[in-house]
């Protein structure tokens, strides 16, 4: 299994808007709600003023649940 790498809070701000349609990411409540590139709805819970770093473990889910392969990711990690 290919391991993503822990990102920071603005790199998985960027991680979600480059991965996400377009205009629909939005922080509500402590969530991240938007719509993945093929239309269907996303939220990621996030901890309340304390989150400041994503695990490895949390960046693959999310990576997953908006069909963005491991090699989709590098390149766009690496840029």
């Amino acid at each position: 299994m290919t391991k993503f790498p822990e990102l920071h809070r603005r790199e998985f701000e960027q991680f979600l808007e480059t991965f996400s349609k377009a205009g629909s990411l939005k922080f509500r409540s402590n969530k991240w709600i938007g719509l993945t590139r093929e239309g269907k709805p996303f939220t990621v819970h996030v901890k309340h003023g304390t989150t400041r770093q994503y695990s490895p473990r949390l960046v693959a889910a999310v990576a997953k649940d908006l069909s963005v392969t491991f090699e989709e990711f590098q390149v766009w990690y690496t840029r």
